[in-house]
């Protein structure tokens, strides 16, 4: 009947059985390999994870910026007093227009009845366009009919359009 050996009584028992020069061989392999394996599975992927962790970090930070100015853009609007739906959809359009200072020229605007209104914008700012149909779109006015050119500016446009006030 044989005993067990325990694991450590195994390995001297192994180790005492190799030649000098294969303990030597083993020895300098382990010096080896230790080394190459902590950097592989250890070192390389926690400083991969952290580079793309301070990029994210970045993009999180760019966000949290335009957040923030989006906020204060918010507040600033949420203290402006509201465009009057008893108001001429002309000068809910005007109104609207000087919030985000959109430069309207009076020739601009025509009035089709009270409830449409055609717009003929060249060069106006694409942004500043669309935020004013958000705002408008908003206060129930809807978009019956565009055209956007783009001008050799950069960012700037032409733009036709027909506007109408919803039924109330």
């Amino acid at each position: 009947m044989r005993l067990a050996m325990s694991p450590i009584a195994r390995w001297r028992g192994f180790w005492g059985e190799l030649a000098a020069r294969e303990r030597v061989l083993i020895g300098v392999g382990l010096l080896v390999l230790l080394p190459v394996g902590f950097y592989l599975y250890v070192w390389q992927p926690v400083t991969a994870e952290r580079a793309r962790l301070a990029v994210r970090v970045d993009q999180l930070r760019g966000e949290l910026a335009r957040l923030r100015a989006d906020s204060e853009a918010v507040k600033r609007m949420r203290g402006q007093p509201p465009i009057s739906t008893g108001d001429t959809l002309e000068n809910a359009a005007r109104q609207a227009a000087a919030r985000f200072g959109l430069a309207i020229a009076p020739e601009a605007l025509t009035a089709q009845g009270g409830d449409r209104l055609l717009v003929n914008l060249n060069g106006v700012a694409f942004d500043a366009w669309v935020r004013w149909l958000g705002e408008l779109g908003a206060q129930g006015v809807s978009l019956l009919s565009c055209k956007v050119e783009a001008l050799p500016e950069p960012g700037q446009v032409r733009v036709k359009a027909t506007l109408a006030r919803a039924a109330s």
